[in-house]
């Protein structure tokens, strides 16, 4: 079964298209906009729904817009080649990395990189305003298929397969077509912030009505590191990515490739049939990338 997605860019904001049957009809498709960072004092049970907001940087295309696209391609010791697209904003309070991969590579983290997803990386370095407050990433989450739903998991789709720990996702699923498929944003409960591993604290999805789709937010909670305790440089690795019909047709079905490692975990047996499948969607989202720069 061949399936497809594609991943484009635009001004701060990554779509995600993806067809079940190849040249088919999209059956999901969600945005993922950079729209802001959020500066809020806690109070209450100290969440971002009980705190109060004291400075806003916008981010989106006023951040992000006629910004230079950096493309790097690199070779993993396997053999499979792997795209990154680097982006900052004129703001230079964050820098996104899109990474997407033509097989199953393993990142520095330990997670492995599926051709099913993006990894996005962000990385941000801001300065706060007062003390004792929080710093939250704000994503705006819309879509333009309708039926689409956003629904908050306490485990992603990366995590219930091993190819990650410790992970959250919103599932943008779409039940109302004849052909059920779904979609993911998906990230890490820890962030690195100031240089220690810290838990990442979210809110939502919640309805926003000026862009008709939904709020997510990410909050980091304050290490003091360093000469300037209101400096905060976080990294924090979310990704976008789909259910793949294709790689659910090989774990039914699955064939015996040859030359798969023994110390590959527990899905080497469909590693090189399911990259072989999907190594096309790759190229789609880098021609569509190029397109869009």
């Amino acid at each position: 079964m061949q399936d497809d997605f594609q991943i484009t860019y635009n001004h701060g904001s990554f779509s995600l298209d993806y067809e079940q049957k190849a040249g088919g009809p999209v059956t999901s498709q969600f945005t993922v906009t950079v729209a802001g960072l959020v500066e809020w004092v806690p109070s209450g049970d100290g969440q971002f729904s009980d705190g109060t907001v004291i400075a806003y940087t916008s981010l989106g295309a006023s951040a992000f817009g006629k910004v230079p696209i950096v493309h790097n391609q690199t070779t993993a010791p396997d053999g499979v080649v792997v795209h990154s697209f680097l982006v900052q904003s004129n703001t230079m309070d964050i820098t996104v990395n899109l990474t997407i991969s033509e097989g199953f590579v393993t990142l520095p983290s330990g997670s492995t990189l599926t051709p099913m997803e993006a990894e996005l990386t962000f990385q941000l370095n801001h300065l706060m305003n007062r003390t004792g407050t929080r710093l939250s990433l704000q994503l705006s989450l819309t879509s333009t298929t309708p039926g689409q739903q956003f629904i908050l998991a306490n485990r992603s789709w990366d995590d219930e397969h091993a190819f990650s720990q410790d992970e959250r996702a919103v599932n943008v699923t779409n039940d109302s077509g004849s052909i059920p498929s779904s979609a993911w944003f998906a990230w890490s409960n820890h962030a690195e912030v100031n240089g220690q591993s810290s838990p990442v604290d979210v809110a939502g999805p919640e309805v926003n009505e000026t862009t008709g789709g939904y709020d997510l937010y990410l909050s980091y909670p304050r290490v003091v590191a360093g000469t300037n305790p209101d400096q905060m440089d976080i990294v924090h690795d979310p990704s976008l990515g789909v259910v793949s019909a294709a790689y659910q047709s090989i774990l039914e079905h699955p064939s015996t490739p040859t030359g798969i490692q023994p110390d590959i975990p527990l899905y080497a047996a469909t590693m090189a049939a399911m990259a072989a499948l999907v190594a096309g969607t790759v190229l789609l989202a880098r021609r569509q990338r190029r397109e869009r720069k």
